[in-house]
């Protein structure tokens, strides 16, 4: 069981990891890109490194770095 949980584990990362980098590198974050990240966040364990790229997205947003397309 410990197995499953840990492989759980790295997917919901993986995926965390995946969609922040490419919101940061094209720069931009849709509905649902924003939707997908708060399930993902919402439903999982958010380790250091994801949540140091939720962070820059959010500063991103904030200095006008980022756009919200729709």
């Amino acid at each position: 069981m410990i197995i499953l949980m840990s492989a759980s584990h790295r997917s919901s990362e993986s995926t965390i990891g995946e969609l922040t980098e490419k919101i940061l590198n094209s720069r931009r974050i849709s509905r649902q890109d924003q939707s997908q990240l708060m399930r993902l966040l919402c439903g999982s364990y958010v380790g250091e490194r994801e949540q140091d790229l939720v962070d820059k997205i959010y500063q991103g947003l904030h200095m006008g770095l980022i756009k919200v397309v729709d």
